[in-house]
């Protein structure tokens, strides 16, 4: 049996123990869940409160068993007294201790990878698995922990407190001072070797007791002359003479008053970040089966700081020697678009919850397309942040729509941060229906919104729809660009101009003009503000505000005048102020549209 145990390698490090399947019920805000997560790194993603914490909390209680442990009603599902909050987790990899046969070596499962699947009666190509279950009572609030199988028969084993050295996770937390001191449950006091840091505080308590009998006790005296009588009036027993001795209570220990120092300086003084650094790299120096949990792993670390521990955290922590380094599997959560931007695709997970029903979802899509979703991450980090996506075609739109949001925003109306919505640059056309049929797939909310100047099939735009996600186009073989200047008043035609002229210049303006008609006469700035009110004028400008030109064969120059997030603001801004005068053209429905969208 022991030759089972299976270790493999990536990134030239050792994978231990790790959870093959988690399932979860009626456990806080989880009704169910059931997740087979990754080897190495788990990243859950999501809105807030989707569970991501939960599901490290419930991680961390199923592998800790602690004697008298007890929850309370916020940890029933709904606070419904009647729910019974359960967590399994199957355990795979597992060390030599667990799996001989006197401890739980009879009650062992299989697990297939490929599957990705427990077998109750292993078969061929399974790997160990034990199962540990820890359930609540509703009815007296006290967790137990025991093994799962169902061969059992009558009352299961228990999973015993003495395993949880060899089970319990790492928890990184937003406070980590409490780690570099010696303490039962500290990192610092998993990693104590040599002598028991219990009996050397004992010995210096009483080493400094003796002391301070031996020193000036004589400002103690008339309180305690005082104290006697009082006593000797209420007929207190008293067995001897009071006197003032130095009284160190025995939980000393525990509360820290060991610590690691720099100098003289405790290192628990150090700031968030250094702190939470030095406790990761404590943690996974100890024990090599203990699962790793970080809750919010950019809280007070500046971004160089989060790719360095990432970088730990996927590779291994370095070993003494020519020891590979440790790959311990990882669970965190993370609100920062760098954390997202960092990690492969496989290592996200994408929480959404329904009525307490929690899905995972890897971010990675089905085979063929990883490369994709890769550069979505790089490209768009952001954008796995939010619940909901308006996906534009570049940055022009993303801006646009920054630029209506705050003005919005001044009318009363709610912004799209608030409505959990977020513009996007979708790459271009086709990148911005894969990356809506990506993210659509996910459980994010897509808006699609295309040019009609580069088609896209009938049949994309209905897998979108199909799918969920709603799709909208600017009409007429136009771009946002285009859309703008064949609807808005002339008036704020014009405004729009002097806008480009003021951010590109005026030569760039002219010389778009004259290659935007090259068979016509050449303009110059009386002749651009002598311009009427036509559809051919309005034609020209906005071929002049899009124009690209050929600099070489397949190679063209992009000289647009409004292609970046903030021109695209000031845009929107220009914009804004004419909408409700022009209510029925195709600018002001789309417009309209995406509104309806972000207040539903």
């Amino acid at each position: 049996m022991m030759g089972e145990l299976k270790v493999f390698t990536q990134f030239f490090g050792i994978y231990q123990m790790r959870i093959a399947h988690i399932s979860i019920l009626e456990f806080r805000g989880i009704k169910s869940l059931e997740w087979s997560p990754s080897p190495n790194v788990n990243c859950l993603i999501g809105p807030g409160d989707s569970c991501k914490t939960t599901v490290l909390d419930a991680i961390e209680i199923g592998l800790n068993p602690r004697f008298g442990f007890s929850g309370s009603d916020p940890d029933l599902f709904g606070c419904d007294p009647a729910s019974k909050p359960e967590i399994c987790l199957t355990l795979v990899q597992l060390p030599e201790e667990l799996i001989v046969e006197h401890r739980y070596g009879l009650f062992l499962r299989g697990w297939s990878d490929a599957d990705r699947k427990i077998n109750d009666e292993r078969a061929e190509g399974d790997i160990l698995a034990l199962t540990v279950k820890a359930s609540l009572d509703p009815d007296t609030l006290e967790w137990r922990w025991e093994i799962f199988n169902e061969r059992l028969e009558g009352e299961p084993p228990r999973f015993g407190f003495k395993d949880a050295k060899l089970t319990a996770p790492n928890r990184l937390g937003e406070y980590a001072d409490r780690h570099l001191t010696w303490g039962r449950s500290s990192a610092l006091g998993r990693l104590e070797k040599g002598p028991n840091a219990s009996e050397l505080l004992a010995t210096s308590v009483r080493q400094a007791k003796t002391s301070f009998a031996a020193g000036d006790r004589t400002s103690f005296d008339d309180v305690v002359k005082l104290t006697e009588k009082v006593g000797a009036d209420f007929m207190v027993p008293k067995s001897a003479s009071y006197e003032a001795q130095l009284d160190i209570h025995s939980g000393m220990l525990a509360s820290g008053a060991v610590s690691l120092h720099d100098g003289g300086l405790p290192l628990r003084t150090l700031g968030s970040g250094s702190s939470r650094l030095m406790v990761a790299g404590l943690q996974n120096s100890g024990p090599t089966e203990n699962i790793m949990l970080v809750d919010e792993l950019e809280f007070g670390l500046e971004p160089h700081r989060i790719l360095r521990l990432l970088r730990y955290l996927r590779s291994g922590f370095p070993q003494d020697g020519d020891a590979p380094p440790i790959v311990h599997q990882t669970f965190l959560t993370t609100h920062s678009p760098v954390v997202v931007c960092e990690l492969d695709v496989a290592e996200l997970f994408c929480v959404r919850k329904n009525a307490g029903s929690i899905a995972v979802k890897c971010a990675r899509p089905e085979e063929g397309k990883e490369d994709t979703a890769q550069r979505h991450i790089r490209s768009s980090p952001h954008a796995f942040l939010a619940p909901r996506l308006l996906i534009g075609e570049g940055r022009t739109e993303v801006g646009f729509w920054r630029g209506l949001d705050d003005l919005w925003c001044n009318e009363g109306k709610e912004s799209f941060a608030y409505q959990g919505a977020v513009a996007i640059d979708g790459g271009g056309n086709d990148n911005a229906v894969k990356l809506g049929l990506h993210m659509q797939n996910l459980g994010y909310r897509c808006f699609v919104l295309l040019d009609s100047d580069v088609e896209v099939s009938a049949g994309t735009k209905h897998a979108l729809k199909e799918i969920g996600a709603q799709v909208s186009e600017w009409l007429d073989n136009c771009d946002i660009e285009r859309r703008v200047f064949l609807d808005v008043p002339w008036a704020t035609v014009t405004a729009i101009v002097n806008y480009a002229i003021e951010v590109v210049g005026e030569g760039k303006v002219l010389n778009n003009l004259h290659l935007a008609a090259p068979e016509g006469p050449g303009i110059d700035r009386a002749a651009l503000n002598a311009l009427v009110d036509t559809e051919d004028n309005r034609k020209r400008l906005a071929t002049a505000a899009t124009l690209k030109v050929e600099k070489k064969p397949g190679i063209k120059e992009d000289r647009s005048w409004f292609k970046d997030m903030t021109r695209g603001e000031q845009l929107g801004t220009i914009v804004f102020g004419c909408l409700k005068d022009i209510p029925e053209t195709p600018l002001a429905k789309t417009i309209n549209e995406v509104r309806q969208w972000i207040d539903a």
